[in-house]
């Protein structure tokens, strides 16, 4: 069986009608490749969560660790001994912005079709999407330098006042002392 169509190609492929159809597979095929080139790809399965990242962001993110140092300070000064105050936060993340997801599902032979879809608002400046939340930057470390940090029982309760309020485990907290000024004085 298979030597009878070997031999029915050889022969459609001699003479003209061979070359014929060769060229004629070849231009189906370059057409096939232009059309394909025409349609976009497709897209890949989106995410459920939009997030917004961009330069805006950064500087929300320092604004919101440059509030939450100035109040930090401000109510470690308020612990006794503690004295004068400086405090760095540092930020491990940016801030995520969750858009509202509309959610249409379709059932069709026992097969369950979900789409998502962000839902978007109508304004003066044009559509901009719905924001359900905006999640807050975590804080992934703290350095105090205080006065009374000498004393152990001063760093013991900056440390679990932060640990507190922030939320973080005490080796992401760090309590030193401010650095010693010299008297010029001594020195001639």
């Amino acid at each position: 069986m298979w030597k009878q169509l070997r031999e029915k190609g050889k022969r459609w492929l001699k003479g003209e009608r061979g070359i014929r159809l060769v060229v004629l597979a070849g231009v189906v095929g370059m057409a096939l490749i232009l059309l394909s080139s025409l349609y976009p790809e497709k897209q890949e399965k989106r995410q459920t969560k939009s997030v917004q990242t961009d330069a805006g962001q950064t500087d929300h993110v320092q604004a919101y660790c440059d509030d939450l140092e100035q109040q930090l300070t401000d109510t470690l000064k308020q612990i006794e001994g503690v004295g004068n105050c400086q405090v760095m936060l540092t930020a491990g993340s940016t801030a995520e912005t969750v858009y509202v997801q509309d959610e249409e599902q379709d059932t069709a032979d026992n097969r369950i079709q979900s789409q998502k879809k962000t839902v978007l608002i109508s304004d003066s400046g044009g559509e901009s999407a719905l924001v359900q939340r905006v999640l807050q930057p975590q804080i992934s470390g703290v350095i105090v330098v205080c006065d009374g940090a000498a004393s152990s029982v001063v760093q013991e309760r900056v440390s679990r006042a932060v640990q507190a309020v922030l939320d973080l485990p005490a080796y992401r907290v760090c309590i030193v002392p401010f650095q010693k000024q010299e008297d010029e004085s001594v020195f001639p």
